[in-house]
């Protein structure tokens, strides 16, 4: 069984990405027999969908798992569904700022994740706060979950596949951490979601 976990890089003035971190720390770990893949997608709308598109072609994985910063959440939260909406409330890495338009022209009003979502909050209780959300957002996460959920049900109805969001990492706050936002550790993080 193959893994794709995908990560974003930097975006919105940050020089670090917690979702970028933990793809690229968990690339080429196995759990259970399964390998994990891990890359890094461009926090852009059009172009994210591109290079995932590119990976998958290339790995033909079995799953796929889509990683996001949500930062001031405080636990690891894989999302239930995304909306075919984009609003940024900021640009994007290419300057796009989508404002109420859809994902897909032709697309239903959302789709679900299709990973054990439940299972998955379940075993990483043990190490991490995390729930389930029912809110991708609008901004490129969303977006890239949307595109995600339509291609695999058109296209690769066989990989399961959905989006995760991870908090802020400790290691990418400032020392004095004045902003009281909450965190966790890459370390922590991962094994979690090795689980």
């Amino acid at each position: 069984m193959k893994i794709l976990l995908t990560g974003f890089e930097p975006f919105g003035g940050e020089t670090s990405n917690p979702a970028q971190q933990l793809a690229l720390a968990l690339d080429g770990e196995t759990r259970d027999g399964a390998e994990i893949v891990g890359a890094i997608l461009p926090v852009a709308r059009f172009e994210a969908l591109s290079a995932l598109d590119g990976l998958i072609a290339q790995h033909k994985p079995d799953m796929v798992i889509a990683l996001g910063v949500a930062a001031g959440r405080e636990g690891i939260t894989p999302e239930k569904v995304a909306i075919n909406f984009d609003d940024f409330r900021i640009a994007d890495n290419k300057g796009q700022r989508p404002l109420g338009e859809p994902v897909s022209e032709n697309g239903p009003a959302a789709y679900f994740s299709t990973l054990p979502i439940n299972l998955m909050v379940q075993e990483m209780a043990h190490l991490v706060p995390t729930n389930i959300s029912f809110s991708a957002g609008t901004f490129v996460c969303n977006h890239l979950m949307y595109g995600l959920q339509h291609r695999c049900a058109k296209v690769y109805p066989h990989i399961r596949s959905g989006f995760v969001h991870v908090p802020q990492a400790t290691e990418n706050l400032p020392t004095d951490n004045t902003s009281k936002m909450p965190h966790l550790p890459l370390a922590q993080m991962a094994e979690a979601l090795k689980r």
